[in-house]
């Protein structure tokens, strides 16, 4: 864990860093989270855990800049902003996922073993195992056993 990284476990969310797993400088780590073995958390990625939690697979690779938030605002019109409630529905990440250069993982997403989210994109909905995906909102472009 690189001395730079932030790493916020509070009574009730805690972190918990697998075997062998790194983390890089300028991090954010922000509980409830579950990191696997093997995993990379490269340079300025940001997980946020909000009240359900993020749970990273063995093996994954989350590239510098990525944003994963298990959490979201309401929009209701009769309230201001700073008012809004918020939610938590979880992320989940398979093993040997890859998640590209600032690529944003919204709350309450699952995305299968083995996939690869592409630089950039934002992953607003599941994403299928060995599916590659790309764009904003994020979408299927490939797979990664017929590449």
């Amino acid at each position: 864990i690189a001395p730079e990284a932030g790493i916020f476990a509070q009574l009730g969310r805690p972190i918990v860093i697998g075997a062998r797993s790194t983390v890089g400088a300028h991090a954010f780590l922000h509980g409830p989270l579950t990191i696997g073995a093997d995993v990379s958390v490269n340079a300025r990625v940001s997980l946020d855990g909000g009240a359900v939690g993020i749970t990273i697979g063995d093996g994954c690779r989350i590239a510098s800049g990525a944003t994963l938030y298990a959490f979201d605002h309401q929009l209701a019109p009769d309230r201001p902003v700073r008012e809004q409630p918020v939610t938590s529905r979880g992320i989940t990440l398979g093993a040997d996922v890859w998640v590209g250069a600032n690529a944003g993982v919204t709350d309450g997403v699952t995305i299968g073993a083995h996939a690869v989210i592409g630089m950039g994109a934002i992953v607003t909905g599941d994403v299928p195992a060995w599916a590659i995906v790309a764009g904003s909102p994020a979408r299927v472009i490939g797979d990664r056993r017929t590449r």
